[in-house]
């Protein structure tokens, strides 16, 4: 795996698919555990490495899942409380 954007694709019990973005349409498998918000199908995440683990941030602007973005709001509403 390389760092860049990834659209998830479909996901299992504990792995995700993941399609980069970019014109190479490169896949890949990731841990849903590993990801920092609740990721669902749909969603286009940042993932880059920082030392021996990968980081993952959800890309608002670039997901077009309606349901992704109701539970980042969530997250958010709770985190702040």
């Amino acid at each position: 795996m390389k760092p860049g954007l990834y659209k998830v694709e479909a996901i299992d019990k504990r792995t995700a698919l993941l399609t980069s973005v970019d014109e190479q349409r490169e896949q890949f498998t990731f841990p849903v555990v590993d990801f920092t918000h609740n990721v669902s199908v749909g969603d286009v995440v940042e993932i880059w490495r920082e030392g021996p683990k990968w980081k993952t941030k959800y890309r608002e602007e670039k997901t077009e899942s309606i349901s992704s973005h109701a539970k980042d709001f969530m997250k958010r509403i709770l985190e702040k409380e």
